[in-house]
């Protein structure tokens, strides 16, 4: 097989480059034939390997980014590969390897509109949507878990096109101190150290990244009661804007910048302590290798790999990162510990975690997308008109006229209203429902312009929650087929075609017809209490988030089991970077409102409130009394209104 690699930029202390160039050895090592293109190569480059330079001025800014980008896409001949593997993100990838945090959120969480608006920003949305939005082909290889539900906030990514690779510490890094003793007594001798003086370690290229300002600021306390520790930082990053820090906090004999190294193995085994209060880190090898070398890590909870630390007992989460007197008290409890002790761990976790593995599982699973690519959206787009057919629907449907075929289906019809109609048909032994919009008409558009509410104009409202939900695995109808056309607001059609969910009924319908045991309605209090915390947790708001809109499968209950439970009707939802708080008070009153005649007691709701604010009782009781009453007020508000006097317990 041939394979083409493609990174912006190759240098070898970079942990995305050398992920990068033990996934393209693995691969050349099952005799696959590969060629990495890249902006730029420094080093050696691997024997048997083809690397092309695509150079591109200024490839550390923008400009030069995009300008390699373009360059390789013309450059680039797909017919003459079989697949195209990517490190960075960018269109036209077959695979990508998620080396990076989702560039989304920082835009939209972490900054602001004018930082959107910048053609930094532009740009890496639109790479970035290029990989992960629900339309795209891209297959995408993981290395931490913590980020899916993170890209299926903003790009309602699928689990089907995402896979979970282990670590990959590089053996031969670990491996290469022959013995610990002398290189412990070379690294020291070269840094003037004395063997019972401290050694505290930063590792990592992008100090910023990686906290190095929070390591200078508690190393300063941390040297107080240790005047001859020292700390040193390995990693190919610009320490000049540090040197300044360094110098205003008295540490310039204390703190040494050894830039990039080859000895990493030499540079572990001489040290006693790795700090990595990183601000942001996807997995943090570093952290693994640490460990491997008999190194206790202090670590924030950011970090991709930090519960490794905790599992294995070599070493604490920094909770408190930016509190320098915390930190140093944690680094003397560390130091204080028997190396020894350190050492029988380290072996452990040597000998019981899958670390080594992620070259050989990437190329297991690039050779599986080459040859049996999993199920992708099938995408039809015209000057006015698109379609997309998902699962079984391609099969079926992806020959023929979409928008003929969906009109002209008939069967029940499930609810019919002046601007849509819900019918319920089957195709081979299936059920299905679909939601055919007929345009809501110049008056409904202007009528919410005039009161600042943009209108709902067809099924796409439902289609991009229901493909949110799904990605952030929220049970939910399955939508396997949308569809619109027309370029007029008022007269756009759309549909939406979901499967029948079997053997289910309404929430609310259950209560009223069973005597519900107490468990049994904990643990369905419990779910419903995760689903909404969930749901807004990615953004989404119901804006019809009453018990009748959840459905329960009854088979599932029993033997404490979770119970399946589908939230149903997202044709008002919204989606949004986060729920506005007049939405969540709409959506809680609105469920709270749908309990009042149901027989759930004081202490069911107060169960529900720690589930969904996942917080103790008395926190919320104490932080929150505003929210709970308003919430309260606006559920009572609609019970008054519909039926005239105030519920009997509440």
């Amino acid at each position: 097989m041939k394979l083409a690699l493609v990174i912006f930029r190759y240098f070898p202390f970079g942990g995305l480059q050398r992920d990068m160039l033990a996934i393209a050895q693995a691969a050349q090592a099952r005799g696959h034939q590969v060629t990495i293109f890249c902006g730029e190569w420094q080093g050696d480059k691997a024997p048997g390997i083809d690397v092309v330079e695509i150079k591109a001025h200024g490839l550390f800014n923008i400009a030069g980014v995009k300008k390699f980008v373009n360059a390789f896409q013309k450059q680039f001949v797909a017919s003459q590969f079989d697949l195209l593997v990517g490190f960075n993100k960018m269109p036209g990838l077959d695979v990508y390897y998620c080396g990076d945090s989702c560039f989304a959120k920082k835009a939209y969480e972490e900054r602001g509109l004018l930082y959107r608006l910048t053609p930094r920003a532009k740009l890496y949305l639109h790479y970035e949507t290029a990989v992960y939005s629900h339309l795209s082909n891209t297959h995408i290889l993981e290395v931490s878990a913590a980020e899916r539900p993170v890209f299926a906030k903003y790009y309602a990514t699928l689990d089907v096109r995402q896979t979970l690779l282990p670590p990959g510490v590089d053996r031969q890094l670990i491996g290469s101190c022959v013995s610990r003793v002398s290189a412990r007594q070379k690294i020291r001798k070269e840094l003037s150290l004395a063997d019972n003086d401290h050694l505290i370690l930063c590792v990592g290229s992008g100090f910023k990244t990686k906290g190095l300002d929070r390591s200078l600021r508690s190393f300063a306390v941390f040297r107080k009661n240790n005047p001859r520790a020292l700390l040193v930082v390995v990693g190919n990053g610009d320490p000049r804007p540090f040197r300044a820090l360094v110098k205003s906090l008295g540490l310039s004999d204390a703190v040494k910048f050894l830039g990039g190294r080859r000895d990493m193995a030499d540079i572990y085994a001489a040290g006693d302590l790795l700090l990595h209060p990183a601000y942001k880190e996807v997995t943090g090898n570093v952290i693994l290798e640490a460990m491997l070398s008999a190194i206790p890590v202090l670590v924030t909870p950011v970090c991709g790999y930090a519960h490794y630390a905790v599992d294995h007992a070599m070493g604490e989460l920094l909770l408190a990162p930016d509190d320098a007197q915390t930190v140093a008290v944690q680094m003397e409890k560390l130091l204080a510990v028997d190396p020894h002790d350190w050492q029988s761990k380290a072996e452990r976790f040597a000998c019981e975690s899958d670390i080594f593995s992620r070259p050989d599982c990437a190329v297991n699973e690039i050779e599986r997308i080459a040859y049996a690519p999993g199920p992708t959206p099938l995408v039809q787009s015209a000057a006015a008109s698109e379609w997309v057919l998902c699962d079984e629907m391609i099969e079926a449907w992806q020959h023929k006229d979409v928008f003929a075929l969906v009109e002209s289906l008939s069967g029940p019809i499930a609810r019919e209203m002046p601007d849509r109609q819900t019918l319920r048909f089957e195709l081979n032994g299936q059920g299905y429902y679909r939601k055919w919009h007929r345009g809501v008409g110049w008056r409904e558009v202007i009528k919410n312009l005039i009161c600042f509410r943009l209108p709902i104009l067809g099924a796409k409202n439902e289609w991009e929650a229901l493909t949110k939900l799904r990605a952030l695995a929220i049970p939910s109808l399955m939508a396997v087929a949308y569809g619109w056309r027309g370029s007029s607001p008022a007269s756009q059609q759309s549909f939406i075609v979901t499967r029948e969910l079997d053997g289910v009924v309404q929430l609310d319908h259950y209560f009223e017809q069973h005597s519900v045991a107490i468990n049994t309605r904990r643990l369905i209090l419990h779910r419903l209490a995760v689903m909404a915390r969930e749901l807004h947790g990615a953004g989404i708001n119901h804006r019809d988030f009453y018990l009748c809109h959840f459905m329960l499968k009854p088979a599932s209950l029993g033997m404490g089991n979770q119970p399946d439970i589908y939230l149903i009707d997202l044709h008002r939802a919204q989606c949004r970077v986060r729920v506005p708080l007049r939405w969540q008070i709409k959506d809680l009153a609105a469920l709270y409102y749908s309990t009042l005649n149901l027989g759930f007691s004081r202490r069911d709701i107060l169960r529900f409130l720690m589930v969904y604010f996942d917080c103790p009782m008395r926190e919320i009781l104490e932080q929150k009394p505003l929210l709970l009453k308003q919430i309260q007020s606006r559920a009572l508000k609609i019970y008054w209104r519909d039926f005239g006097h105030a519920p009997t317990v509440y």
